[in-house]
C-alpha cells in the first residue's frame, strides 16, 4: 500500500475509508461496553451503514465487509505496532513494519525474536512513533513505535531471515519524537458524493434517536462524536476509485495512554479513581483517528482540567509482559508530560476521579495504586528526573 497521490478523487476515497474506520470504533466500543436491547439494534444498524460507505471505496462488498466487522470484539483502538529499522553491514537499511497481535507474541517478544534473528541485542527503548492515519492511508488505523537496530548480516542474509511486513503499512510514513506525537490533525470538511452523504443522513439519524433516548453520559458523548463527524463533510461530486482499504481483519491490541503530568518541583499529579477508590496516572483509551500521544493530552484534559505539552514516551508498556495481562486494554502508552499553564486550576471530571494529589517519588510509593500504575509511576519518575 502507498500514500494516496494528489487526485482529489482519491483523496475522498480515503479519506472515507478513514471516516468508517472511527464509525466502526465507535459502534464496536458501544457494544463492548454493552447497553439497553434498542441501543445495541441502533449500534448494529450503525456497524452496517459503515460496512456499505466502506463499500462504496472498498473493492469488497457491504456483505463482506460486515462480516469482518461482526468480528470485532475488543475494544477497538488505534492498533500498535512496530516498525523495525535495521542497519545491515554493507551500509543498507532494511525497514520492516508490523502489528502486535496475540498470536506473534508481546511486544518485549517480538523485539527479543526479531533482534535473535539478525544476532543482536534488542532495543530497549522506541526512538520515535509513526501513525498511518496521520500518514493518509487508508489501512486501519496503526500507530507504529519505532526501534533501531544494527547487524552483522549483509542485507540480503538480513532480509533472508526477517519476516516480511504487512503490506498496508507500506508508503511514507514520517515518524516523530514520542514528545511531538500529540499532533492534532487539521482537516478540511471530507467531501461525499450524493450516495455516501445519503448513508450519513441514516447515520445521523441513528444518533439523533439514541440522544432522545438514551441518559448515559458515555452513550450521549459517543452519539455526540458520531452525529459530528456526518456534520463535518460537504457535498461534491466524486467518482470514487476503489482503493485498497487494507487488512481490516487484523487483530486489534487495544491501546490507552498515561499523562504523567509533572510540576517544577518534580512532583507527580495522581488522581483518585471513581470505580476503585485507587491512585493513578490520569489515562485512558486511544481513540481511532486520533495520535496516541492526543490521547494521553487528551485524557489529562478531561480528567484534571490540565492542558499539558508531552515531554516523552516513559514506557511503552504491554501488560501482558509483565504478568498484568489485561484483555480490556493490554497496550499502555505512557508519558511525561507538562502543565502549559501553571496557574490553571484543576478541575477533576466527577465521574472519573474524587480527589487529586501533587506526589514525590516517596509518597507515591506509599500510595494505594491502580493495578500497573506501581510500574509506571516509577518509570515516569525515571524518565523525568533523565530529563532535568
Amino acid at each position: 500500500m502507498t500514500n494516496p497521490p494528489a487526485d482529489p478523487d482519491h483523496r475522498a476515497a480515503v479519506g472515507l475509508a478513514r471516516l468508517v474506520d472511527v464509525l466502526r470504533a465507535e459502534a464496536a466500543n458501544g457494544l463492548y461496553w454493552g447497553a439497553g436491547p434498542d441501543e445495541v439494534a441502533r449500534l448494529h444498524r450503525l456497524r452496517e451503514l459503515s460496512a456499505a460507505l466502506l463499500a462504496e471505496v472498498d473493492h469488497r462488498s457491504a456483505e463482506a465487509i460486515l462480516a469482518i466487522f461482526d468480528r470485532d470484539a475488543n475494544l477497538r483502538t488505534p492498533m500498535p505496532g512496530i516498525e523495525f529499522r535495521v542497519d545491515c553491514a554493507d551500509g543498507v537499511r532494511l525497514v520492516r513494519r508490523e502489528r502486535l497481535n496475540d498470536a506473534d507474541g508481546t511486544l518485549g517478544r517480538r523485539l527479543a525474536s526479531t533482534a535473535a534473528l539478525i544476532g543482536t541485542a534488542a532495543p530497549q527503548a522506541p526512538v520515535a512513533i509513526a501513525d498511518t492515519d496521520l500518514a493518509g492511508l487508508p489501512c486501519p488505523h496503526t500507530y507504529l513505535l519505532v526501534y533501531e537496530l544494527s547487524t552483522g548480516l549483509d542485507a540480503a542474509a538480513a532480509a533472508a531471515v526477517l519476516p516480511p511486513g504487512e503490506p498496508d503499512l507500506d508508503g511514507d510514513l514520517p515518524a516523530v519524537a514520542p514528545e511531538s506525537s500529540a499532533a492534532v490533525p487539521d482537516r478540511e470538511p471530507l467531501p461525499v458524493s450524493p450516495a455516501v452523504r445519503e448513508i450519513l443522513v441514516a447515520i445521523a439519524g441513528l444518533a439523533k434517536e439514541s440522544l432522545a433516548a438514551v441518559q448515559n453520559p458515555y452513550e450521549r458523548e459517543r452519539q455526540h462524536r458520531i452525529a459530528a463527524l456526518c456534520e463535518r463533510t460537504r457535498p461534491a461530486e466524486i467518482d470514487y476509485p476503489t482503493v485498497d482499504c487494507g487488512n481490516l481483519a487484523a487483530h486489534c491490541v487495544s491501546t490507552g495512554a498515561d499523562a504523567a503530568v509533572f510540576d517544577d518541583e518534580g512532583r507527580l499529579l495522581v488522581i483518585r479513581r471513581t470505580d476503585t477508590g485507587q491512585w493513578a496516572m490520569p489515562g485512558g483509551a486511544a481513540e481511532v483517528g486520533e495520535p496516541v500521544g492526543l490521547a494521553a493530552v487528551r485524557e489529562a484534559a478531561e480528567e484534571t482540567g490540565l492542558d499539558v505539552a508531552l515531554t516523552g514516551l516513559s514506557w511503552a508498556f504491554d501488560k501482558r509482559d509483565t504478568n498484568l495481562g489485561d484483555s480490556r486494554m493490554p497496550m499502555i502508552m505512557s508519558f511525561t508530560a507538562r502543565g502549559i499553564d501553571p496557574a490553571q486550576p484543576i478541575r477533576l471530571a466527577e465521574l472519573e476521579a474524587s480527589d487529586s494529589r501533587w506526589v514525590n517519588r516517596e509518597e507515591a510509593g506509599r500510595m494505594d495504586l491502580f493495578r500497573g500504575h506501581e510500574l509506571r509511576i516509577p518509570a515516569a519518575f525515571d524518565h523525568d528526573r533523565g530529563e532535568r
